[in-house]
């Protein structure tokens, strides 16, 4: 088994309950009638081992259980964070490997065997980067792009072309769900519509609230949107097989590895993931030191077409919006547009968000004074009265407190922007660290994060990326994200988890 020394308790920041034992400790073989007859106990070595010794004294070695991404997600004798869990198959060292075997093929002259491999960087692990570095979102992008290509990767794209393609789908995904509910939220009707981006919160709300899964949005997260683009529409613009392509996502949180090992994600025809490994940003920091290529040291290299920004002039753009994603802004802008005929831009909203300036359409408060839940509501230009209420909620504290009025009947929301991180995802627990762990030294780590995200260039909506219209144009044909295919594509579905062992209280 392969995992990362990155992953650490550490690393830790969205805790739900305290840990139980894990219910596959060691794999589970049927008893041997020689041990069956005279009994067996179980030793303990000195360095941890399990060993099996029968009545007569003989020992025999038991072999540690893998424990995969599906072992979690199947069982619910714990609700805790993924980053406790021990991963198989999603790390730097498989990256390398894979690396490596494909130099070994090609020096053998088996060049055609190789995979093709692909790596997409979130814009929250470039802002951490360029946090940690002193340098630009623009200048980490191009050195990470020399960096990676140097070690044999083929592609490197912008998982923030995810992030645009999960906007536009969620946006209308929003309206007609909307329509079909006449605007009315509660029980039995399918608003509110809650963001299902984060990993760590579709787990939660899978493993203990099921009952809001109907409320969840459908539309892929950017991660998985990426998978489905370099699976699916890359693989045919490059001619080879989904197989023959290893996809690795640069990602700001460990519970990424557990989103990309869904079912739902994987093809049983080309016995593939849409997502093959995902590598934290620490974890990227912990390859390029190993491989002796520091991120300050490493060759720029010029950005691929699919970038969110002019790859030619080697500009980045960025979206309205805090590191969440900016489903908030761009969702609530493209409604007020469709539904009711009301021009609001993104930037407009986030701004009003953040308190920084008023609109004469857009009521902004945040809750009990409380940066990490915020509410926007959308004003009748002639009434004043409110058409939309949207609102952000980050961190398990404030999400336990959003579930026990969704159940009640008292979150009066059409749109809830959902992050299980306090601060939203500059706040992963795959980011960089500060080296003073203090809480107030972490928090201004954090804000600064933030601040690298939000300046990694001008904000720009989808509507209006080039790279997005080329890229659905050329995927889904004249009905673009309309069509079936997008639907198809695009979209992902949310199971409740039996429980079988009852989680301790949680306590704060």
């Amino acid at each position: 088994m392969s995992f990362s020394g990155g992953l650490r308790l550490t690393d830790l920041n969205d805790y739900i309950t305290p840990g139980q034992e894990c219910i596959k400790p060691v794999p589970v073989k049927k008893t041997t009638a020689a041990a069956a007859a005279g009994g067996s106990q179980i030793r303990v070595g000195e360095a941890g081992d399990y060993y099996e010794v029968t009545k007569d004294g003989d020992e025999a070695r038991l072999e540690t259980a893998k424990i995969t991404l599906n072992d979690c997600l199947a069982c619910s004798g714990c609700v805790t964070s993924a980053e406790t869990v021990l991963i198989t198959m999603q790390s730097h060292h498989e990256l390398v490997a894979v690396l490596e075997e494909n130099r070994r093929l090609r020096a053998a002259g088996e060049g055609g065997r190789a995979r093709r491999v692909v790596v997409t960087v979130a814009p929250q692990a470039r802002a951490s980067l360029a946090h940690k570095h002193g340098l630009s979102p623009l200048g980490v992008a191009r050195r990470l792009t020399g960096a990676l290509k140097a070690m044999g990767v083929d592609h490197v794209l912008d998982a923030a072309v995810g992030r645009d393609l999960t906007l536009a789908e969620s946006a209308r995904e929003f309206v007609r769900r909307f329509g079909e509910a006449e605007g009315r939220v509660g029980e039995g009707q399918r608003l509110p519509v809650l963001a299902s981006w984060c990993p760590g919160w579709v787990c939660y709300a899978e493993k203990t609230h099921a009952e809001v899964l109907p409320w969840m949005s459908t539309t892929r997260s950017p991660q998985q949107a990426m998978g489905a683009v370099v699976k699916g529409y890359m693989a045919q613009r490059l001619g080879v097989a989904p197989d023959r392509i290893y996809h690795v996502a640069v990602m700001m949180c460990y519970d990424k590895k557990l989103e990309a090992s869904r079912d739902d994600f994987y093809s049983d025809v080309y016995r593939t993931r849409d997502v093959d490994c995902v590598v934290t940003t620490g974890e990227v920091e912990r390859m390029l030191a190993e491989q002796e290529m520091p991120l300050g040291a490493a060759p720029e290299a010029a950005l691929d077409p699919m970038t969110k920004g002019d790859a030619a002039r080697g500009v980045l753009y960025s979206s309205a919006g805090t590191s969440a994603g900016g489903g908030l802004e761009y969702v609530l802008s493209h409604a007020a547009r469709a539904l009711f005929g009301i021009d609001v831009a993104p930037e407009a909203v986030a701004a009003a968000g953040r308190g920084e300036a008023a609109h004469p359409l857009l009521r902004a408060t945040a809750v009990r004074g409380q940066a990490d839940h915020r509410e926007v509501v959308l004003l009748d230009p002639a009434t004043g009265q409110p058409r939309l209420r949207f609102a952000a909620v980050y961190g398990f504290r404030h999400l336990q407190n959003l579930v026990r009025k969704l159940k009640s009947g008292r979150a009066a929301y059409h749109y809830v922007e959902v992050a299980a991180c306090p601060g939203a995802c500059s706040n992963g627990g795959g980011q960089l660290q500060p080296a003073d762990p203090s809480p107030a030294a972490k928090k201004q780590w954090v804000a600064e994060t933030e601040r690298a995200y939000a300046a990694a260039g001008p904000c720009q909506a989808p509507d209006d990326s080039a790279p997005l219209a080329e890229l659905v144009r050329d995927w889904f044909g004249p009905a673009g994200l309309d069509s079936d295919a997008a639907r198809a594509a695009l979209h992902t579905q949310f199971r409740g988890v039996a429980a079988k062992a009852n989680p301790l209280g949680v306590s704060w």
